[in-house]
């Protein structure tokens, strides 16, 4: 009895070993018939690239970055303090500088312009920021190549109410192009510290930009912060100032008055001293009260203070980011593509009418 062997056809959709291994030949073909187009093309890709890379080099830039911590100050005492005072309840306003909004807050345009417009030292040379700005940022060449009038400009007075029309242009677009390179966020989502940093070609100018603005945000953030105390503190002082001078008038015309009673022997006379020495006593009262109410409201002022802490200042030197040769490699790595879409095709065209004469 003899066993019959039966071989089962393979499916059209599957490649035998012997598919696979002339696939393979033809691949080392083609290869072996156009290795100058895989090896030319590359090159001359990495070589546009390079070039690009080279005449279109953009210049290094300085990172600098300070970590500061916002402490709240006792807004809400002093608060009720001022409403005390006014006669008003004493819930506090809700805070508009909490979360995102103080982020915003930031750099916000009245804030880079109160800093651009500061004057600071600068290698032991007082000059505005914004002028400095201008002479170390690289924007002379990048965004004033075609602006010959601008190449020598200068802002000559820091009062931004001042300003001309083309200076107050020229401000707009330092704020824009600063609001861009400045950046804020928290340092993490379980931490309370907040970073501020900002890339300038500069590195002086960027440790600058930071270590200033962080003191303009102070100095305005405790502004609007301590706005109406310092609005109930000017009152009180006003009115302290008021007294003070009634009271004076009041004192004075009270020594005449006792001076010349004290020569009459007139029973009017001690009635009328009597009468000004008690307005006098009144005034003092009023006037005393006035003074305690304006103390108080001082340190409520420095209560509500909001409090600064620097954490981590700016490293020295400053980290430096230079730009990459990616142009190269994208020329090499599009060539390489070209040279294989190449070798396809030619293979294709070359194989199917050899086949179709078979």
């Amino acid at each position: 009895m003899s066993a019959t062997l039966t071989t089962q056809p393979v499916p059209e959709d599957e490649l035998t070993p012997k598919d696979v291994i002339e696939k393979v030949l033809v691949v080392k073909t083609a290869i072996l018939r156009n290795w100058k187009m895989l090896l030319l093309l590359p090159i001359i890709g990495f070589g546009i690239g390079y070039a690009m890379d080279t005449y279109m080099k953009t210049p290094n830039k300085y990172e600098a970055n300070v970590v500061f911590n916002l402490g709240s100050g006792s807004q809400a005492a002093g608060l009720g303090d001022v409403a005390g005072l006014l006669g008003l309840g004493s819930a506090p306003d809700a805070n508009i500088f909490t979360g995102e909004n103080f982020f915003y807050f930031v750099k916000s345009r009245p804030v880079l312009e109160r800093n651009l417009m500061k004057e600071v030292d600068v290698h032991g040379k007082k000059m505005i920021l914004a002028n400095f700005y201008i002479d170390s940022s690289g924007i002379k060449t990048s965004d004033w190549e075609e602006m010959p009038y601008r190449q020598n400009f200068h802002f000559t007075t820091n009062d931004i109410n001042k300003l001309d029309m083309n200076s107050r242009v020229v401000l707009n677009e330092i704020v824009k192009k600063t609001a861009g390179a400045t950046d804020i966020a928290s340092l993490d989502r379980k931490s309370s510290f907040i970073s501020l940093s900002c890339t300038m070609e500069n590195e002086t100018l960027a440790g600058l930009w930071v270590t200033t603005l962080l003191k303009t945000v102070e100095e305005m953030y405790t502004a609007n912060q301590t706005q109406k105390t310092s609005k109930t503190l000017r009152l009180l002082t006003n009115r302290a100032d008021s007294l003070a001078s009634v009271l004076g008038i009041a004192e004075h015309k009270l020594a005449k008055q006792l001076d010349y009673s004290q020569q009459l022997m007139f029973p009017e006379a001690k009635v009328t001293a009597s009468s000004m020495e008690r307005k006098s006593t009144f005034l003092q009262q009023l006037y005393y009260e006035a003074m305690a109410n304006a103390e108080k409201m001082r340190v409520s002022l420095i209560r509500e203070a909001p409090l600064f802490t620097e954490i981590e200042g700016i490293k020295v030197p400053l980290d430096m980011k230079s730009e990459d040769k990616r142009r190269a490699k994208i020329g090499a790595l599009a060539g390489l593509m070209i040279a294989l879409i190449f070798t396809y095709f030619r293979t294709v065209f070359t194989t199917v009418p050899k086949a179709a004469k078979a």
